[in-house]
C-alpha cells in the first residue's frame, strides 16, 4: 500500500489527467496483473506476437509508435528497439516502471498524450450541463513521414471508460455519456487510419459473463456501438478468473487483432 502511494505521488501526471483518473487507472492496472498474471500471460503474450507480426511487415522500420504502451505488459519493446531506428511510447500516464524499463534503450522514447486529445476540455465542462461536451480530433504524429509502424495496443476500448465515470460524477445523462464514448471510439479509428504507415489495432471487443460450467451466459459490448473496419485474428482474454470477484463467474474479455487497419 505504501509503495502504491509513493507511486502515486511521485509518477509525473498532468492535473487534468488526474481528475480524469488516467494515474489512477494505472495503479489499478499494476494491482490486477498482481492478482492475475497467470490468467493474463496467454492474452499478453498473443498481443505481443501480432504485435511483432504486423511490424515485420513494414518495408521501411524507421519510427515505431506503440500507443496505449502503459506498464509495457503487452509491448515487445526489446525486440522493437532492434527492429527499428526509433521506438515511441504513448500513453496519458506512464507508470514510473516505464520510465526504468525505456532508459536501458537509447532509442526509446516516452510521449505523454492523450490521444483522444479531450481530457483538458472535459475537465472544463464535465460538471456544466449546459456546455457541449468536447470532440476527439486527434493530430499526433499524423505528420510525422518517418513513422512506419503504429500499433494501438489494448488501448480502443478503455478511451471512454475514465472519461464516462468522471462524466457521472458531473451529473452528465447516460445518453450523453454513451454518444460521447460512441465518438470517442469512432475518432480513435479514424486516427488510426491517418497515421502513417501500417497501422495495427488490437483490442478487446466484448465481454464475456461466464459460469463455473464454462459457459458464456452473457455478451456485453465494450465498443459502446463502434464496428471494427475489418476482421482479424482472435482470442480469449480471461481478465478476471473464476473465484476473484465471484464463485460463480469469471469474466474474460474477446480480443481482435487487426494487423494493418488501412489495409
Amino acid at each position: 500500500m505504501i509503495l502504491e502511494v509513493a507511486e502515486y505521488l511521485l509518477t509525473p501526471c498532468s492535473r487534468a489527467f488526474r481528475r480524469v483518473g488516467y494515474l489512477q487507472g494505472q495503479l489499478g492496472i499494476k494491482v490486477r496483473h498482481r492478482q492475475c498474471r497467470h490468467a493474463w500471460r496467454p492474452h499478453l503474450e498473443l498481443t505481443k506476437v501480432a504485435i511483432l507480426s504486423a511490424a515485420q511487415t513494414c518495408p521501411q522500420r524507421r519510427k515505431c509508435v506503440i500507443l496505449g504502451s502503459g506498464r509495457l505488459l503487452d509491448v515487445p519493446l526489446h525486440r522493437l528497439s532492434q527492429m527499428f531506428q526509433e521506438v515511441i511510447l504513448v500513453d496519458a500516464v506512464h507508470p514510473l516502471a516505464a520510465y526504468v524499463h525505456a532508459a536501458w534503450y537509447r532509442n526509446v522514447r516516452l510521449v505523454r498524450a492523450d490521444v483522444t486529445a479531450t481530457a483538458e476540455e472535459l475537465t472544463r465542462v464535465a460538471g456544466k450541463p449546459q456546455l457541449p461536451l468536447p470532440r476527439a480530433t486527434p493530430m499526433l504524429l499524423c505528420d510525422d513521414s518517418e513513422i512506419d509502424y503504429v500499433a494501438s495496443a489494448n488501448l480502443l476500448s478503455q478511451l471512454a471508460y475514465l472519461p464516462g465515470l468522471f462524466l457521472e460524477k458531473g451529473k452528465r445523462t447516460d445518453a450523453e455519456i454513451e454518444e460521447y464514448s460512441h465518438s470517442l471510439l469512432a475518432a480513435h479509428l479514424d486516427y488510426l487510419r491517418r497515421l502513417p504507415g501500417v497501422v495495427s489495432l488490437i483490442t478487446d471487443v466484448e465481454k464475456l459473463v461466464v459460469n463455473k460450467q464454462g459457459q458464456i451466459v452473457e455478451r456485453i459490448d465494450i465498443l459502446h456501438g463502434v464496428k471494427l473496419p475489418r476482421s482479424g485474428e482472435e482470442w480469449t482474454w480471461n481478465h478476471v478468473p473464476l473465484g476473484l470477484l465471484s464463485r460463480d463467474f469469471s469474466y474474460d474479455r474477446r480480443v481482435c487483432a487487426i494487423a494493418n487497419v488501412k489495409a
